[in-house]
């Protein structure tokens, strides 16, 4: 079991995903949910038994995967 460390004051529009809307939120099939719990690169909690994912989380996880431009553009003539 995981430990967990107080989760700080919820944001209004956070909401609470399980792994089908997980999935469907970061435009992904269940399979790749399940691989990163396993890998530990996204944060979850569990509900019961249940994994459950806050959608602050999965933006912070898809921000982390987010790659700079080297260049950035240069304006066209």
């Amino acid at each position: 079991m995981t430990t967990t460390r107080p989760r700080p004051s919820v944001k209004a529009g956070d909401q609470l995903h399980d792994v089908d809307s997980a999935a469907d939120y970061l435009r992904s099939g269940r399979r790749l949910i399940y691989r990163l719990v396993s890998e530990r690169r996204v944060t979850f909690t569990y509900a019961g038994r249940s994994l459950r994912f806050w959608q602050s989380d999965l933006d912070a996880y898809l921000d982390a995967q987010t790659v700079k431009p080297l260049n950035p553009p240069v304006g066209r003539r």
